[in-house]
């Protein structure tokens, strides 16, 4: 077994390849900061050291922020700047960490402006598309934090989930997808909006009635049993919510078809529902 002290000798590359195995991209950094250097003097001089953690840092600013090793957030050579401005690669990682802190945070705003506009033209640059989504994740990304939970409490994948002004359930699949598949967002993250607004995008496709989407998020490896809790309102009667606390997606998908049935929903109108239904029963 390896000792604690041959650990910190181990190459920068090595020791950059094993954080991949402990956490999330975008997240290595405050992994190591406060999670690694506090664990001994000899952890904390080898990850907060300048002369001994440059090459690590540097794998960091490259594989975490897409930022070449020698430049500065604005691609400025370090040899070109002024000695007494340069900055250390720890630096820049902290600076670049805080941008893309700052600009997840715009996207995700933007995101959500366009997935609760009233707009009624679904053609309108101001509805939710695959091509809008990535328009708005390429101009602040293409590297953000989409395993983040926001300052709201929402994430991208479920606020795409309950995307109101979308052109078709197909759409937001089509989002989903590019989320899950391209920019690597967790198909378990929740929301924490409050203390009883937790949702994860299993819960949201299932109780929206949107069967593709529910076999999707399931074939990627949702979790069926998570608790979930918050206030969804009515397909048939849009001025009539229901709320659970603490319980599954499946539980959530029951409740909102008997209250859809209450409310003199026909057996057509809860065909997709049902549907959602009978996918989260299959074991």
């Amino acid at each position: 077994m390896t000792s604690t002290a041959s650990l910190w000798e181990l190459p920068d590359t090595l020791l950059y390849e094993i954080t991949q195995y402990c956490v999330a991209s975008t997240q290595r950094a405050s992994f190591l900061c406060h999670k690694i250097a506090i664990l001994c003097r000899a952890s904390r001089s080898r990850i907060l050291d300048d002369s001994k953690s440059a090459g690590l840092w540097n794998a960091v600013l490259r594989g975490d922020y897409g930022i070449a090793n020698g430049s500065d957030n604005h691609g400025t050579s370090r040899r070109r700047s002024c000695k007494r401005l340069r900055r250390n690669p720890l630096d820049q990682v902290q600076d670049a960490h805080k941008l893309m802190r700052d600009n997840t945070e715009i996207a995700y705003y933007y995101l959500w402006e366009m997935s609760s506009s009233n707009t009624s033209s679904k053609a309108s640059k101001n509805s939710l598309t695959r091509a809008n989504l990535v328009r708005i994740l390429n101009t602040y990304g293409p590297q953000l934090m989409y395993n983040k939970t926001m300052s709201s409490g929402g994430t991208f994948l479920v606020e795409v989930c309950r995307c109101r002004n979308a052109k078709s359930a197909a759409t937001i699949l089509q989002c989903i997808q590019e989320l899950v598949e391209r920019r690597g967002a967790l198909i378990n993250k929740a929301t924490n909006e409050s203390s009883n607004s937790t949702l994860t995008p299993l819960c949201v496709a299932a109780v929206r009635g949107m069967p593709k989407v529910v076999e999707y998020i399931l074939s990627k490896g949702a979790l069926r049993d998570n608790p979930c809790s918050g206030r969804f309102r009515l397909h048939t009667n849009p001025k009539r919510s229901i709320r659970c606390n603490s319980v599954t997606a499946l539980k959530f998908a029951e409740a909102m078809l008997q209250a859809e049935l209450e409310e003199g929903a026909k057996g057509t109108d809860l065909r997709d529902l049902k549907s959602c239904i009978k996918l989260l029963q299959e074991k």
